[in-house]
């Protein structure tokens, strides 16, 4: 029942995605592939982030994507944590890379 609960996937089909996915350089972590992993380079000026570990030059995973446009589970050292998926698009990235690495 809990897979029934959580997307799997591409990125969404949606205007914001996908213009920002045209350059490979560039994208939000909204974008990423599950088990994917980006480095930040910018982040919204929202007070809880940066406590999260939302900060540049962070490396950050995409762990899950939620149905019906929830939210995205991003992991940043070693951390989980639910990222409303609105504030995940603005959230831009570089350096994208193919695998996270392992959690133990």
């Amino acid at each position: 029942m809990f897979k029934q609960w959580f997307g799997r996937g591409n990125c969404p089909a949606d205007a914001q995605c996908s213009d920002i996915a045209a350059s490979p350089d560039t994208m939000t972590l909204d974008c990423l592939q599950l088990n994917e992993t980006g480095e930040i380079d910018a982040v919204p000026e929202e007070s809880l982030l940066s406590a999260l570990g939302f900060r540049p030059g962070k490396q950050v995973c995409l762990r899950c994507r939620t149905r019906f446009g929830g939210p995205v589970v991003a992991e940043i050292e070693g951390r989980h944590t639910a990222v409303a998926r609105s504030l995940a698009r603005r959230i831009r990235l570089r350096n994208r890379h193919a695998s996270c690495p392992a959690h133990d």
